[in-house]
């Protein structure tokens, strides 16, 4: 029995168009389903949360859709068994989808999306911890969680990347690089100014950001990438190449592995887990959970 968790202001208008195709061949092929349509921020949690054990979960939406529903299974869990017998699936119906991406999954491809998830077999894959609070696929502190919090009141006509970037340029507007101290698995791996770090399970943030190239999802390890000191101009200029995944070469750039991380900052600062806020604050502990978490994909 699939519970299909299903956002209806995902996919920037084509969310229910998207519904009814993907309902109609789970139909076709005679696949039992419970349809729950959220209502507000939270709801689904709660919907994941009370899922029968047993259940696979399925999440039709974006990201922010996906850190619900999973974050719902694991409060349903327990320690031995984080997802409390359910599995986590995923429609990718949003304008990132980047822990859809972390598993193959195509933005553009609810079909085959739907195929895999019909045919997969459950598989395992991290999950991590921020200040007590889990994440799927990215947490990041500094500029990328200033971005995303701009991306919150960014104009309402600038949808997906358009929004993505102009939340970019009008950070690089108030750009600031305060001093931190970045430990990985308890050595010190950068101790400067420094414009952000982000802790990446999946390769990818922000929708088409590629921090971290050789990141996978159940290989136990974080992927930590550090941007230090690099001014107005060379963020602007750094950008570009995050972009094409060819920004670790730059020489202020870092890239280290590890499975806790711990990011000190003179002074608080904002944070984001898969690209919901976090409360603000100057010290961030992360911690990754390997191949904890039951995924169709």
């Amino acid at each position: 029995m699939l519970q299909l968790v299903f956002n209806p202001a995902a996919g920037k208008g084509r969310a229910k168009a998207a519904l009814a195709a993907a309902l109609a061949r789970l139909d076709e092929r005679g696949v039992a389903y419970v349809l729950h349509t959220t209502r507000c921020a939270g709801h689904a949690t709660e919907l994941a949360a009370a899922a029968p054990p047993g259940s696979v979960v399925v999440a039709i939406g974006g990201d922010g859709t996906v850190h619900e529903v999973a974050k719902g299974l694991l409060q349903a869990g327990t320690a031995r068994d984080p997802a409390g017998g359910r599995a986590l699936g995923v429609l990718p119906l949003g304008s990132g989808d980047d822990f859809a991406f972390s598993l193959g999954l195509a933005r553009d491809d609810l079909p085959g999306a739907l195929e895999r998830l019909l045919a997969a077999q459950p598989r395992l894959v991290d999950f991590g911890t921020v200040n007590g609070e889990p994440f799927f696929n990215a947490v990041g502190t500094g500029f990328d969680a200033e971005v995303a919090e701009r991306v919150r009141t960014s104009p309402g006509f600038l949808k997906g990347f358009s929004g993505y970037l102009y939340s970019v340029l009008a950070s690089l507007a108030r750009l600031r690089e305060p001093h931190a101290r970045v430990l990985v698995d308890g050595a010190l791996v950068h101790d400067g100014p420094t414009l952000l770090v982000t802790s990446q399970n999946g390769p990818r943030s922000g929708g088409s950001f590629v921090f971290a190239p050789q990141a996978q999802p159940d290989d136990g390890l974080l992927d930590v990438v550090i941007a230090g000191k690099v001014g107005r101009l060379g963020a602007l200029g750094l950008l570009p190449k995050v972009l094409q995944a060819k920004h670790l070469g730059h020489p202020a750039v870092t890239l280290s592995r590890g499975r806790s991380v711990r990011v000190e900052w003179t002074e608080p600062r904002p944070a984001h887990a898969d690209g919901e806020l976090l409360p603000t604050t100057a010290v961030y502990e992360v911690t990754l959970h390997h191949r904890a978490l039951p995924v169709l994909a």
